[in-house]
């Protein structure tokens, strides 16, 4: 069975795979609210769009965060 060389140039040359979360935040009157982190990040896009839109939220912000692993 072949195995993959594990030598210590082949390890320095990958760099560990880095993912962001994002997540919505958004005022409703005077309070805060906060939607789920996650790695999808069209799909809080598409929240940020409707919300901005919308009538009853204001102040909409995507927030991001690295995830190191």
């Amino acid at each position: 069975m072949a195995r993959a060389d594990r030598t210590a140039a082949t390890e320095r040359d990958t760099a560990p795979a880095q993912t962001d979360e994002w997540r919505l935040r958004y005022h409703v009157g005077d309070l805060v609210h906060y939607t789920e982190w996650t790695t999808d990040f069209p799909t809080v896009e598409n929240y940020y769009e409707q919300y901005r839109r919308g009538d009853c939220a204001h102040d909409v912000v995507i927030e991001r965060r690295e995830v190191l692993g």
